[in-house]
Order: structure tokens, then sequence, then C-alpha cells
């Protein structure tokens, strides 16, 4: 913690630093030559935009420099030379600091033992003003996205370590523009600028990462990103890019998001650093321990450190959920006489209550090696590697209902509101089933990278190779009973004002005779993705307007795995009746607590082993060759990219303004083979599709800083994103379902996501660590991939087959208003406060082809189109506490004016708060907690009638921060 006077000192951060809350600036920056762009300006000014042009820390007290002006300085200096040519003839002068801080003091002799340490300033008379973690990160990573010719936001390690994030994601939906989506209560996938998570690109440490898949079931994620297999202990920094530069890897309509690790350099010093949790999910009601340790090191010439980190987590989860809510377009006979009524109108078919349980066990390792053996070279080994074991147990039932069969409905009993089939009372068939599974998520990453500079060159390489292993340890087994259970008295009411009462007429859930058993389930699944990459960067520093040239090569290499098999057990259990030991009792007491809504709340929950015991004939199954379907669901993704680019950086004074920015082309090549098996209706028959295409993709990046606190951006590029990986794949995936008989299938030959896009931002940095920010975008899609349904018939049966297609043109287009301020003008005590808000809206259209032939326009799925965050905190002495709200708007799943074959998301926020006090300086205890308003989420379909509901609860933790 660091403690200074108000009226005596500002500083210029390093702007280009990627860990500047714990790095200042090495001292070869301030030795190098650089091309400095200064206009006539006042010498504070001066010295804050030679600090963004130059990557040093400039230290400078405001009454020192007040009244005096710069003169306009265009020439190739270094920053000591740039900063001596503008104080020269004042009586001022610059002094350098072990880590290349340049310190302006005046003329007059100062005692080496006054001088403050790098990153300080000295004390003066005045009200004195705390700057501790929190609020120096945020003002790091204001700095950076400052500095940056390209639109970024930054997030730094005091940020992601210290409030409440279970993981990368939690801690990035305090981004403006950026919402997250959940699974089991924890942040997954990361939503940018609306934009689904398909559309960002996920590196770390500049680095193509391989990405896990989702076997838990037969929905794909295809290439997103699944940031709950990262512990956020082992980052150092996460950066959005949300225009792309033409040295940034291709693919990210949405963004690139940047994983920082840390490393033995950046820390400066040998350092310790252990943290004990206890996190207590209220609705789950267990308590489970999470550590985490970084241990960093360094030789005492500075020129070899080593750093490892460690995460330990154990996470019980539970949700409570009202899934698989179906509605359908149909005819129903509302007088039992044999005839359906001739008025088409909406009916429900289906609903699940769920309840889902897991036991989660993460594990992560990081760790670095760093060489510098001169100021001209230097070499970087990092490792990561992270396994998310998972033990899954999911207990649900369902009403079956068939309301458009002729006298289903008992007479009198029908309610139809604005033609909506909303209550009645109908025969029912009710399938319970228990789904037990282990799942497995591993990650790894290793990468080397060396650097070189030489005479105005700087050189860099970099090899790196991952894999993600997605697979099933131990088969996911689902026991299932099935039967007719009679009438069952139903009634809907719209999204958000209570569950549906679902009550059953003559049937008991709860007693072994009501239902014979129907099968059990058998399935392993494995996916396995593989990357390999090698890049070649080459930058030439000039002078002049024309301030680097930057041009580089890189080749990449991706594999996607996919196996499934699937087998299901009926001898011994289809119509059989089971007696009480093939059951457990429920295991909780207070299901869908909270929420409205008369429907069974506990019911049989089978044995699995039980089960599996009484199913004869299994070895036999086991032992046969893979099915038809089992091949039809299995595929292998091969990709071959190679890609080049070149660059160049500019700066020059402009009609009284200091213009920057890059300007660069980017050619991304990319060959891919898709094979798998198609089916002739007979058997399952191998294939294999290739395509190959290249893309061009030119980018501009251009600031103007009118003044040392108003600069605007305006940034253009073309930018694509390749379909998902499942997508690409010839596969057919049917559903088990056996009333309502639907399938997935995949499109070898989709083409690539293409846009252009454009941003314009206006920046006011009115003070140290505040600014307010306003920002438009566009992006014109000219091509994009939607989900058709179709019908599809296979042995016989008709399906509705779902596959993507592409479509024809889109536009996203929206705003984002950002405000952050350190309150330090406030008196004590109210001068440790400090707030940031956002905003993000975004509108969107596309062309869609209609099922029955022509096209229509609609709004582009999975885009959120408003998200809000607010976050407050305070920062004093020894005591710290945040809240935060997060906010996203409804997300549309389904267009085209049906609105029945997805269910929409109602919008959804969560407050988290982190409360922290320091008993010593290096002993801190901390207390958070995660959605303490206990928001839940619900989802609707056409009309706003409910489709949908989960509740995860509330998370509180309890830990101690040891730094040494």
């Amino acid at each position: 913690m660091i403690s200074y006077r108000r009226t005596s000192m500002r500083c210029a951060f390093v702007l280009g630093t990627a860990l500047a809350s714990c790095i200042a600036a090495p001292a070869l920056a301030q030795g190098k030559p650089i091309s400095a762009h200064l206009v006539a300006q006042p010498l504070a000014g001066a010295l804050e935009s030679l600090a963004r042009q130059t990557g040093v820390n400039i230290l400078f007290s405001p009454d020192a420099v007040r009244g005096m002006v710069a003169p306009a300085l265009d020439e190739r200096l270094s920053a000591q030379g740039a900063v001596d040519r503008l104080i020269a003839g004042r009586p001022l002068r610059v002094q350098q600091q072990g880590d290349g801080t340049l310190l302006i003091v005046a003329s007059s002799p100062v005692r080496p033992s006054a001088l403050p340490a790098a990153g300080t300033a000295p004390a003066d008379a005045g009200d004195e003003i705390v700057v501790t973690g929190y609020s120096n990160s945020l003002t790091g990573a204001l700095e950076e996205k400052r500095k940056a010719t390209n639109v970024i936001d930054v997030v730094r390690a005091d940020d992601i370590g210290k409030f409440p994030a279970q993981n990368i994601a939690e801690a990035l939906q305090r981004v403006p523009g950026v919402s997250i989506v959940r699974d089991r209560g924890e942040g997954v996938f990361v939503r940018v600028r609306g934009l689904g998570a398909n559309f960002q690109v996920v590196t770390l440490n500049g680095r193509s990462v391989a990405v896990n898949e989702n076997v838990r079931d037969s929905g794909q994620s295809g290439r997103q990103f699944r940031f709950d297999t990262l512990p956020s202990e082992l980052m150092s920094a996460v950066e959005v890019a949300k225009s792309p530069r033409a040295d940034l890897d291709e693919g990210g309509i949405g963004a690139i998001i940047n994983l920082r690790t840390f490393r033995p350099m950046d820390l400066k010093e040998p350092l310790l650093n252990l943290s004990a949790n206890a996190s207590a999910p209220l609705l789950a009601d267990k308590v489970n321990p999470r550590l985490s340790g970084l241990a960093s090191w360094m030789n005492d010439a500075g020129t070899f450190g080593a750093l490892i980190a460690a995460v330990y987590d154990e996470r019980t989860t539970r949700q409570d959920r009202v899934t698989s809510v179906a509605w359908a377009d149909g005819r129903i006979d509302a007088n039992a006489d044999g005839v359906l009524d001739p008025e088409t109108i909406l009916v429900p078919t289906s609903t699940r209550p769920t309840l889902e349980r897991e036991d989660r066990q993460r594990i992560g390792l990081n760790g670095a090696l760093q060489w510098k053996p001169s100021e001209r070279f230097e070499l970087n080994v990092d490792a990561l590697w992270s396994r998310l074991d998972i033990d899954y147990d999911e207990l649900t039932y369902s009403t079956d209902f068939s309301n458009s069969v002729a006298r289903a409905l008992l007479p009198g009993t029908a309610v139809v509101t604005d033609g909506v089939l909303t209550a009645g009372t109908v025969q029912t068939s009710t399938q319970i089933g228990r789904e037990q599974s282990k799942l497995r998520y591993s990650n790894w990453l290793v990468g080397a990278n060396a650097k070189w500079q030489a005479n105005g060159w700087t050189a860099r390489a970099d090899v790196s190779v991952g894999r993600a292993v997605s697979d099933t340890p131990w088969p996911i087994y689902r026991y299932r009973l099935l039967g007719p259970v009679g009438y069952v008295s139903f009634d809907y009411a719209k999204v958000g004002d209570r569950l549906p009462n679902l009550r059953f007429q003559s049937a008991d859930l709860s007693q072994p005779e009501t239902l014979p058993g129907r099968r059990i389930e058998y399935r392993v699944n494995d996916s396995i993705d593989k990357e390999k990459a090698v890049k070649f960067d080459l930058e030439r520093e000039l002078s002049g307007v024309v301030t680097a040239l930057r041009t580089g090569v890189k080749a990449e290499r991706r594999n996607r795995d996919y196996d499934r098999r699937d087998i299901n057990f009926t001898n011994g259990i289809v119509g059989q009746r089971f007696g009480a030991n093939f059951f457990d009792p429920f295991p909780v007491d207070n299901f869908l607590k909270g929420v409205g809504g008369d429907l069974p709340r506990s019911w049989l929950m089978p044995d699995g082993d039980a089960f599996l015991n009484a199913a004869t004939g299994k070895e036999a199954l086991l032992a046969a060759p893979l099915a038809r379907g089992d091949l039809r669901n299995s595929y292998d993704i091969a990709e071959r990219i190679y890609s080049a680019y070149a660059m160049a950086d500019f700066a020059a004074p402009l009609a009284g303004i200091t213009l920057r920015g890059d300007l660069g082309l980017r050619y991304a090549h990319t060959r891919q083979t898709s094979s798998g098996y198609a089916d002739d209706g007979r058997t399952a028959v191998p294939v294999s599709y290739r395509r190959n295409y290249g893309n061009w993709l030119p980018s501009l990046n251009l600031v103007g800083e009118l003044t040392d606190k108003l600069q605007l951006r305006f940034a253009a590029s073309k930018v694509i994103t390749r379909p998902s990986l499942a997508d690409l794949a010839p596969r057919l995936t049917i559903n088990s379902n056996p009333t309502v008989l639907t399938a997935v299938g995949g499109n070898p030959e989709l083409k690539p996501f293409e846009a252009w896009q454009y941003d314009g931002t206006a920046e006011w940095y009115f003070a140290p660590g505040s600014a307010l920010i306003g920002a438009a975008f566009y992006k014109d899609i000219t091509a994009f991939v939607f989900q058709q349904t179709r019908d599809f018939v296979l042995d016989g049966a008709n399906y509705r087959l779902t596959a993507p297609q592409n479509g024809g043109n889109a536009h996203v287009a929206g705003f984002e208003i950002a405000y952050q301020q350190l309150f330090k003008m406030l008196p004590a005590p109210f001068d440790g406060l400090g707030t940031q808000i956002n905003y993000t809206h975004t509108s969107s259209k596309g062309t869609y082809a209609a099922a029955g032939g022509g096209t229509f326009r609609d709004a582009l799925v999975d885009v959120a189109r408003d998200t809000f965050n607010v976050t407050t905190f305070y920062e004093k002495g020894p005591f710290g506490a945040r809240v935060s709200y997060s906010w996203r708007g409804k997300v549309l799943r389904d267009v085209g004016g049906a609105g029945l074959t997805a269910n929409n998301d109602s919008p959804f926020g969560s407050l988290d708060f982190d409360m922290s006090y320091a008993i010593r300086p290096n002993l801190t205890l901390v207390v958070q907690g995660i959605n303490l308003a206990g928001g839940r989420q619900w989802q609707y379909v056409r009309d706003n009638r409910f489709s949908g509901y989960t509740d995860y609860g509330t998370t509180l933790i309890a830990g101690i921060r040891v730094r040494f």
C-alpha cells in the first residue's frame, strides 16, 4: 500500500506495460530511441503524452511544472533525451530510478533518502490519500486502454484475484459490453457486445488454445472456450480487444480475449502468496475448500527467474430447475366429442422439473521460466495445466401432454386465453429418470518464445502445443421409468409469475408401483482437441511519421476428434415393476423453495446400482461393434491455418493534435477436412469433405489526442469467425424422447462468418484513475450461419432436423457508455470511495431462410440487447469493500415469429460483494458473496409464456490471504 499527499505529485503511468500494478518500466525503455511527436502545449500534458508514446513511467509534481509550456517536438530521441528537451531552460532536472522510471524534481539537490520508491510519490503538506491494490489495478488497466491504438479493455491481477470471481468469465462481466453465460451458477462462456461465445477468440499469452467440449449431453460448444476450466488465481490480467490489429489472431467478430499468466520478472522480487477460502453454496448446504499459492524467485543479477502457481478448488453445486417446457401450435378437442376444433392455438406439450447436483474438483498449475542475459535477448517458457472433475447427479420427472389428440382433454376443463391453452385436465404419460456421470475436462498448454533486439530490429519467435481432453471416465447412465398416469390438471402462467401447476389426479410419483421400467441408457463421450502453432514476427523501428513496421507469419494446426457411443439396456428393465429397495429417499426437502406453483416437489429416486444389477445382457451389448447411430454421432475435424500480416505504426502532430495508430493487412488461408459418417438408410457410410478458403483482413486503428485528457478513436476492419467445429461435422444425432422426434445435424460446406466492423470512441480522462468513455460500433455481417429446421425421414420415422445453414447478410449496431472515478477529492473518510458504471446497447437484424421457402428478417439469435454493470468500492487504510451488480437483458434463442423451437432467456442480474480487512500488511481476511439477491433465471417462448426456470442460490465465501 502506498501513501502520499494529494497536492504533491501527479504520475503519468506506463501505459504499455502488461502488469503496471506490479511492474515498473524496464530501464531499457527509457534509453531506447523512439519517435516523439508532441505539439506545443502545457508541460504537464506534454509529459503525459510522452509517457504514452514511450511506455516509460514519468513522475512529476503539478506544482513544479505549473505555468510552464513545452515546445513542439518531432524527432527521434530516447525518453530521457525527450524529457531533457522539454524541460530545457527550466529549474527542473531528471533522475532515473532503478527500474527505468524518470522522476522530475526541482534543480536543488535532493538527498537520496528522500527520493520516493518506484511507483510512489514523496509526501508533502496537504490532505493524505491512499492508493491501494484495487484502485491501483483499475488505474493501471485504464492507462493500458488509453495507450493502446486499438479498442481494448483490461482486467488486472488485483481485480481478478480480489473480486468474488470463481473464474475469469466472472471477472470479465464488469468490462463494458461483456456479459456471461452461467452453467450451474458458474460463468462458463463470455458474450461481447451482445454476440455469443462462438464469436470470441480466446488466446493464452497471445497463443492459440485448445478448447474443451460439452460431453454432458448431445449439445456441443464447438470453438467456445470454457472459462470454468481455468481458475482465476493463475491469471495476471485479461485483455478484451474489441477492434483487431493485423498482428492479432483472426476469428473474433465479437472480440479477441487474451489471458495473461504471471511471469517471475514481472514481479521484480522473490514473492510467496498464499490464500485459503471456505465457500458455502447455501442451496447445496455444503462447505468447500479453495487453496491457492504463488511462489516467484529471481537471481541477484536479475537475469533469470522462475515462478510456480497452483490452485486446488472443491465446489458443490445444486440447481433447482423446470426445463423442457415445450409449446406447439395445434388444435384441441375442447368438448371431447372426438373432433378437433377448427382453430389453431398455442398448446403446452411437456414439462420437466429437475434437480441437478454436482461435486466439482478443480486443480490448476502454472509455471514460468525467464532468462534475460542481456538487454537484447530474452527467453520465456510457460506451461499451464488444469483439470476439472465433475460428479453429476440429476433427478427429473416429465409430464408429456397430448392436448392435440381427440378426447385427450376432459370436457369443460380447457381454458383458452388469447389463443393460448393455459389450463386444462389431460391424459398424461410420465417419465421418471436419474442421470449419474463422471466428467473430466483437462487442459494443458506449453509454449516458448524468444525475443532478439539489435540495431532497431526486434525479432520474436513463438512455438506452442496444447491439448484439451473432455471425456467420461465413468459412463453416463440414465435410469428411466415410463408409463401412463391418467389425468393431470395443468395451469400455466406467464414467465416470472410462478411455476406451472401440475396436479396428478390419480398417480403418486413417490410410490414404486406407479411406473414400470423403460430402460437404462449408457453413453461414453470423448473429445480431444489438439492445437499446435508456430509464429515469427519482425519489427523495425523508424523515425518520422511511421514509427515502426511489423510483419509476421503463423502456422496453426487444430484437430478435433469427437467420439460417442450410446447403448440402451432394456432386458430385465422394460415393463418391470420394481420394489422400494430399488429406490433411495429423495435427497432434499426444499426443492423449488421460494417460488410459487403447485406441482410435485419430490418423487422416486432410482438406485443406480440396483437397476444396473437388474439389467441383463449388458456384456453382449458392450462387446458389440459400434452401431449406426454411434458412427453418425462421431466425427473428426482437421484445420490447417496459415496466416501472414504486415502493418505500420504511425504518430504525428496534425492541426494541433497528436495523431497515432496502426494500419495493417492480414491474410489467413484455411484448409479444412471434415470426416464422419452419412446414413444411406441401411448403414453408416464413411464420408470426408475438404474445403479451402482464404480471407484478406485489412485493419485501421486511429487515435487523436485532442488534449492531455481527451482523445478520440476510430477503427475499421474486416473480420471473420469460423463456423463451430460441431457445425462443420458430417454428423446426425437422434434424441431419446419417444414422443417428440427431433434430430441435430452438421454441414461441412459451411462458409465462415464475414463482417466489416467500425468503432468510434470518445475518451475523457478527467482525473487520475478516472474516465468517461462513450463508444459506438457497427458490424456489417455479409455472411452468417443460422440453424434451420426441416422434416427428415429416417428408418420410416419423421424427424424435425435442425442443422446449420449459411444465411444472408446481417448487422449488429450499438453503443457503450463507461464511467469510472476515484473520489480522491472528497474529504476523509469519503476519499476512499470509487465507482465503475457501464452500459451497452446492441441491436441486430439478419436474413433467414423460411422453412416453407423464401426469406425473412429478424434479430440475430444469442444476442443480449442490453447489459450494464455497477460497481461501488471503498478502500481506506486496512479496510476494503466492493459491491457489484451485473445485469443483461433478454436473449433470443429463436426467431421468425414462431418462437417455439428454442427457449429465450429473460433478463437476469447478479449482486456480488467483497470485503477485506488487513490485520497486518501481509495478512488479510476476506468475506465474499455471489448472487446475494438470489437472482433466478427464467425462460419464455412466444407471448411471454413460461418455458424454463433455474435457481442456483447464493454462495458465501470466507478466507485469508498471506503475502511474504
